[in-house]
């Protein structure tokens, strides 16, 4: 039984990394009751995982542009690719989805969620 333990443990932890490996990089700047800001770092290749927004008003400022593919949880809509400059500010609604970074360089955003009072 041990002899089986191990390598699924090693197994685990390897397919942990390598997931990990593809994901880009969150960081909280703020969180309290009235907001929540983050700082989203996506190196070529990566993305966020599914993840749902939840509250109604989301800004996202482009540090550092690119291209994205915004890949929707529902499966009859399409992904979409949007090309995005340093500097732009986009408003997006409340949605269920993953981003790629599927261009060839760095994308940073600073994203800003409005809760609901």
């Amino acid at each position: 039984m041990k002899n089986i333990f191990i390598p699924i443990v090693l197994l685990f932890f390897a397919t942990t990394i390598l997931a990990n490996e593809k994901r880009g990089k969150r960081e909280v700047l703020l969180d309290n009751s009235d907001v929540e800001v983050v700082r989203l770092t996506y190196p070529v290749g990566t993305e966020s995982g599914m993840h749902t927004h939840i509250h109604p008003n989301r800004v996202v400022y482009f540090v550092k542009g690119g291209t994205l593919e915004l890949i929707p949880e529902d499966k009859k809509q399409k992904p979409k690719v949007i090309n995005v400059s340093d500097g732009e500010t986009l408003f997006l609604p409340t949605t269920t989805h993953n981003v790629k970074n599927i261009g060839n360089t760095e994308v940073v955003i600073v994203e800003t969620e409005i809760k609901s009072s």
